[in-house]
């Protein structure tokens, strides 16, 4: 096949599994909610307030509302906030910080400090992923959003699971998993060739390791009999797999299976109840799915031009059948985001079997 047929056929390919993404918001610049009559010490956080150092990461979704995580750099006052999915404006909302102010004092090791990966439980539960800092060691908080956005838990790794140390540890991603008896959650840590799991039920954390490799993204499948977790290598465009049945083995190993290669390094990936495998790329302009129920390929889903940002896309399915997305645009000197939505007609790997919903835009 030529080179012009070829590229005719990978645009074909490209149309015939596009989802139809449709604009929700738009942000020239994303700003905070910023409280009325603040103290001075709100005051200065809003006066230092750097929007160009928004950079969006992760996101789940309970209900109405969008969580979103925001990387914790110098001038960014919180690092895991909320939106409304609609509203009776037309003006975008503004960040609100999750769930308030008080919880997002910076050096405060009782307040959050640096957002990863966060999840939602079918019971409105939010699982969020905290690196901590210089000051603060590693946690996982789990959030009551059906009793006022009440703590439920705070679990903080013991030195021998997660180090105290900022520079031993790289906390990164979390999946959850629903058994019959236990909300187990699978975390990914760059620093060292292992991953992390916590029982809910027993309050417990502890690693397993994986020789030879460490992790960045995660995703896992909806199968609950043979339930997989799917990996992206570090630095890397390879993907693997780890039977979530060695996750179990407290201490012992995982045997890794290569899946194959995307067109680039992911750093977020998402599983449906329909067994379709979603991934954005490290300083690409496209998002790509893969059935895990057949043979590696990927297929693009979304693609723009230029947008020049390191982490382009993040995404969450809710219940409805619909992959919400959001999309900044880095070029130039600005910063611009989009939250788009499209329907897929399946809900996110928490729900093991699929519902025929009608796709939607």
């Amino acid at each position: 096949m030529s080179p012009f047929l070829a590229a005719i056929f990978l645009h074909g390919l490209c149309v015939a599994n596009a989802i139809n993404f449709k604009t929700v918001y738009e942000w020239n610049q994303l700003d905070f909610i910023w409280p009325s009559g603040a103290d001075s010490s709100i005051e200065q956080i809003k006066d230092d307030y750097r929007p160009e150092y928004v950079f969006l990461q992760y996101m789940a979704l309970f209900g109405e509302r969008l969580f979103l995580t925001v990387e914790s750099l110098p001038g960014i006052p919180a690092t895991l906030v909320r939106l409304p999915t609609s509203g009776t404006s037309n003006a975008p909302p503004k960040l609100a910080p999750f769930p308030s102010w008080n919880l997002h004092e910076k050096d405060n090791c009782n307040s959050i400090q640096s957002v990863k990966g966060v999840e939602t439980d079918p019971d409105g539960r939010l699982w969020v992923l905290d690196d901590g800092n210089q000051k603060c060691p590693g946690k996982l908080w789990i959030f009551n959003l059906v009793n006022h956005d009440s703590i439920e838990r705070v679990h903080q790794f013991p030195e021998t699971v997660v180090s105290n140390s900022y520079n031993q540890r790289w906390l990164h991603d979390i999946v959850l998993d629903i058994t019959t008896d236990d909300h187990l959650a699978y975390i990914t840590e760059i620093t060292f060739e292992r991953l992390i799991v916590y029982s809910r039920k027993m309050d417990k954390s502890w690693t397993v390791k994986t020789p030879g490799r460490k992790w960045e993204p995660s995703a896992l499948s909806a199968n609950r009999e043979a339930r997989q977790l799917y990996l992206g290598k570090y630095q890397s465009n390879e993907l693997y797999s780890v039977s979530v049945s060695e996750l179990k083995n407290e201490g012992g190993n995982a045997t890794a299976k290569f899946i194959g290669e995307w067109t680039a390094r992911p750093y977020r990936m998402l599983i449906d109840s329909s067994n379709v495998l979603y991934a954005a790329f490290f300083n690409q302009s496209y998002t790509s799915k893969w059935n895990i129920s057949e043979p590696f390929g990927e297929q693009r889903i979304y693609e723009v031009g230029s947008l020049q940002a390191a982490w382009p896309f993040t995404f969450a399915l809710d219940t409805n059948g619909t992959l919400w997305m959001t999309e900044r645009n880095g070029t130039g000197s600005g910063n611009k985001y989009k939250l788009l939505k499209g329907g897929v007609g399946a809900r996110s790997y928490l729900f093991s079997t699929s519902t025929d919903f009608s796709v939607r835009g």
